[in-house]
């Protein structure tokens, strides 16, 4: 984040009555921004303020599609828009129907709302405090609060009803649940807790429930037994967050150090720092190679295991590719840019997979080895994707070091050895496919009867 100080004395004194009486201040030096929301420093709490996207990261892509709701707003930073006032009018249909099912009254909810709501509002940029009144912003969070738990409960209650009374189509409902997850639509996890903590629902506890309805929103294959959590979640894309690395692990200060260099230098213009010598699917492949899931789909479940430098396992964890999961790694990459403590899971794991797709026919080999399921189409969109919003990221550097250095030992080990490649050549060539291994098992075995019939043949003529 560039920094400008505003001081007079950088304007020479011939030009300071001139300044005085002529220039716009704001226009010339600009606004003044509070160093609290461009440094991203969390609240006291250790809960991180719920930033907008940044410029730079909007300027990656010219949709905004990623970044703004379609159907439901939550929180203030989309609040009153006329397209989605039609929302507006579900939310407080279901923020009723959570009072009135969970045994609560509307006055007692506002209040408790309403004595921590400056501490809730500082959460978000400094200007919603003064844009929006203390009785606005109280109701604002008491009703999206509400909504925003009646749809979780609705979605996790197994009883006849839910949302499936509310008659939405397919698509509706992929809208409000991709809405939920977007970065700037996003309400403190405090306020859920104050309004659910004293209500009368019988079975699953908030968390419970949180967690059930962000895992069985996950597009992944083979779904996910469950969040292995440590630290209280900020709001729901943080709980995401959570859900799709597994555990958070906090970097130490060298390693902060090292990324905030890195960082500086890319602000620069220059490369994303080197991570590794080799470059895609199809050269690791080569070099004998081959990629298998990993047993779970955490996105830190990355190993490489190399077998006596003629061949190696790369396990990476099998990931759905479309429309949704798109817009989701966008918003994980806006909070975790904003994130200062550094917990770049999912930055880190997407520039791994942009360090191995440059083509379309790496996206091609990774989808045959059932790790990347596609369900964009076009296989160039895939590694459009990754070579032109992975590429400009920063990486945790620490992240994936071990399973980086024990692939580029195994490609270096290979390579010297003239016996290793022609090892792997055969085994691609005889051994790549199971027609490869039918055809040769049929050789071989043809080469066996013939032997059998010569054999038989001549110790049958010399025996008459």
């Amino acid at each position: 984040m560039f920094r400008f100080v505003r001081d007079e004395d950088f304007v020479p004194v011939e030009y300071k009555i001139f300044f005085e009486e002529n220039i716009d201040n704001e226009v010339w030096f600009g606004r003044e921004v509070s160093t609290d929301i461009e440094e991203g420093i969390p609240n006291p709490n250790g809960c991180q303020k719920i930033s907008k996207v940044s410029t730079t990261l909007r300027n990656i892509l010219d949709s905004i599609e990623w970044i703004e709701p379609s159907v439901i707003s939550i929180g203030p930073y989309h609040y009153g828009r006329d397209y989605l006032q039609e929302g507006q009018k579900l939310k407080s249909l279901c923020a009723q129907m959570f009072i009135d099912e969970s045994n609560q009254q509307m006055e007692p909810l506002y209040h408790t709302v309403e004595k921590e709501i400056e501490e809730l509002t500082n959460r978000y940029e400094h200007w919603v405090r003064s844009q929006y009144s203390t009785k606005k912003l109280t109701t604002m969070l008491l009703l999206d609060g509400c909504f925003l738990l009646y749809v979780i409960y609705c979605f996790c209650d197994s009883k006849e009803g839910g949302f499936n009374s509310w008659k939405f189509t397919n698509h509706q409902m992929a809208c409000i649940k991709q809405d939920l997850f977007l970065l700037e639509n996003q309400l403190p996890f405090r306020v859920l807790y104050l309004l659910y903590r004293n209500a009368q629902f019988s079975g699953m506890s908030m968390e419970d429930m949180i967690e059930e309805f962000v895992i069985t929103n996950i597009p992944m294959p083979r779904g996910i037994s469950g969040i292995l959590r440590t630290d209280t979640p900020c709001h729901l894309l943080h709980f995401l967050q959570g859900a799709f690395l597994g555990r958070l692990e906090a970097t130490t200060s060298q390693q902060q150090t090292q990324l905030r260099r890195e960082r500086k230098s890319f602000r620069k213009g220059q490369e994303r720092p080197n991570w590794g010598t080799y470059k895609n699917v199809q050269q690791l492949m080569a070099a004998g190679i081959r990629f298998k899931p990993s047993k779970s789909n955490y996105l830190t479940d990355i190993s490489f295991t190399s077998y006596f430098g003629i061949t190696g396992c790369l396990r990476l964890p099998p990931i759905t590719i479309n429309t949704s999961t798109l817009i989701t790694f966008l918003n994980l990459i806006a909070f975790e840019s904003s994130d200062t403590t550094n917990h770049l899971g999912v930055i880190s794991y997407l520039c791994f997979l942009d360090s191995l797709i440059d083509h379309w026919d790496d996206v091609k080999e990774l989808q045959s080895a059932r790790v990347l399921h596609n369900f964009v189409g076009d296989q160039r969109e895939v590694a459009q994707f990754f070579n032109h919003v992975c590429g400009k990221l920063v990486p945790n550097p620490v992240t994936y070091r071990d399973v980086q250095q024990q692939i580029e030992a195994h490609v270096e080990r290979y390579y010297r050895s003239k016996t290793r490649i022609w090892l792997s050549q055969c085994r691609y060539t005889y051994f790549g496919s199971p027609w490869s291994i039918i055809a040769l098992i049929g050789a071989v075995l043809g080469l066996f009867l013939t032997a059998v019939q010569a054999y038989t043949s001549v110790f049958s003529d010399s025996t008459k």
